[in-house]
């Protein structure tokens, strides 16, 4: 048989069901009519199913595949659609969601086949998965320092440690210079002008015209750009 003439057989039951429930059917015998319409929508369910994978029709309880198949004509059916308050795909998939997890609550009461319920979790978790990466509120915005200048340079790498690391290791821990020119490297910056921005740090008898933590203005200034990145300065002195 067809997905239409299951589809329309299940209907057909579930209405049948309802009635039988309800208390306004004339059957003879209440209980077994009911649990043979149950027995029935639980194979129907099942025979839908694999129906609608087959052909390729939605269904509130289709298949992952089969959903996502017909997932951009739906859509654009909606948003053509002058009745409904869709106006972008978030406000799609929103909508869609809150239909899944009303079906997921019910499912219970449906008597479909059990292996129907997985499908449905599926497509509401792949959903949510969509929503964040559209859902422009949900993406992390970069904030450029490229325009930080040299001495605030030094400053972000004293209070990171990456100084004092380096300067623990040969050939630096010998030489000033050779350290100003590996920074020359990775901040393309001037070596010389690295050099007397570095030399008074780790010199305290030197001249300390240059030391850039000696502004206290940029390193307020570096302190923040760290603390909203999410990193806790060192102390300096």
């Amino acid at each position: 048989m067809s997905f239409q003439e299951l589809f329309k057989s299940l209907m057909e039951c579930e209405n049948e069901k309802q009635l039988l429930l309800s208390g306004e059917s004339t059957s003879s015998n209440l209980i077994e009519h009911l649990e043979a319409i149950k027995e029935h929508v639980f194979y129907l369910s099942n025979e839908v199913f694999l129906a609608s994978k087959n052909e390729n029709i939605y269904w509130s309880y289709c298949s992952t595949e089969t959903y996502f198949k017909n997932y951009d004509n739906r859509f654009n059916e909606f948003l053509n659609n002058d009745f409904n308050e869709i106006h972008n795909e978030i406000e799609f998939i929103e909508s869609e969601i809150n239909t899944l997890k009303n079906l997921e609550r019910n499912f219970s009461n449906t008597n479909y086949h059990p292996d129907l319920i997985y499908p449905i979790r599926k497509k509401i978790k792949l959903l949510e998965n969509k929503m964040e990466l559209l859902n422009p509120s949900n993406t992390e915005i970069l904030i450029d320092y490229s325009d930080t200048s040299c001495g605030e340079k030094i400053i972000f790498l004293h209070q990171v440690g990456v100084l004092d690391y380096l300067k623990k290791h040969s050939p630096f821990n010998l030489s000033i210079n050779k350290l100003a020119e590996y920074l020359s490297s990775i901040t393309g910056e001037n070596a010389t002008t690295l050099q007397s921005y570095i030399n008074p740090i780790f010199s305290p008898t030197s001249s300390q015209k240059n030391n850039p933590l000696n502004s206290n203005p940029a390193v307020k200034k570096v302190s923040k750009k760290l603390a909203d990145i999410g990193f806790s300065a060192k102390k300096t002195n």
